[in-house]
């Protein structure tokens, strides 16, 4: 079950990375959608959450168990706070890890915590989740993340070179059309993680029980 909802992942992140070259004849900086960059500090929490860092994330949505953190107790990069409708990417250079963050995620909302090695970006009208995510997962983003990369030993983008990668240019009518089409698909990626984190703790439990 997990490989087979696995597989239904791998497909419809197929079908967004393809639908947004349809789009590619144009193509603008990122800086014209005016995305909003999440800015790093956190929320004041009781007890522990789970700090996510990049090492904990691997391809699209795939989360470890990453670290038990209190508030006071953490780490200096776990300084993210996960949002709603926001999309995040490993900003180092030759890294494919990201993570969709939907209103439906309650458990990366509610319990986690991410590092500032990732850049998230917030949706919006003018950039949606849909194409927000289409755009990140897909080949030539990463791309563009290589080229804009700065730095000698641990090269990544920043808050500036991010915002001169180039995306493809949808009109505002078409962004309205394609955030119809595609929206769906997104959400379905939510499900589907969560139900694949459900069966790796049945699966867990059941090997510590009878091995």
């Amino acid at each position: 079950m997990i490989e087979n909802y696995q597989s239904q992942i791998d497909k419809i992140c197929h079908i967004l990375s393809t639908s947004i070259t349809l789009y590619s004849i144009k193509m603008t900086s990122f800086a014209e959608y005016n995305p909003e960059i999440v800015k790093s500090g956190i929320f004041m929490f009781d007890k522990t959450k789970i700090y996510i860092d990049t090492s904990s994330v691997e391809g699209i949505n795939n989360l470890g168990v990453g670290e038990i953190i209190s508030y006071k107790k953490r780490p200096s990069r776990a300084n993210m706070q996960p949002i709603p409708n926001s999309v995040w990417f490993a900003k180092m250079k030759e890294s494919n890890k990201i993570i969709i963050i939907t209103e439906n995620d309650n458990d990366i909302l509610n319990n986690k915590i991410l590092s500032t090695g990732f850049m998230g970006i917030k949706s919006s009208s003018s950039l949606p989740v849909s194409l927000l995510t289409a755009i990140i997962i897909s080949k030539e983003f990463q791309i563009q993340r290589d080229l804009h990369s700065v730095g000698t030993t641990m090269a990544g983008v920043n808050n500036e070179t991010f915002l001169e990668i180039q995306v493809p240019y949808l009109s505002s009518n078409q962004i309205e059309s394609y955030d119809c089409k595609y929206k769906g698909l997104v959400l379905q990626l939510s499900i589907l993680r969560k139900k694949i984190n459900m069966l790796k703790e049945t699966k867990s439990i059941l090997l510590k029980k009878y091995f």
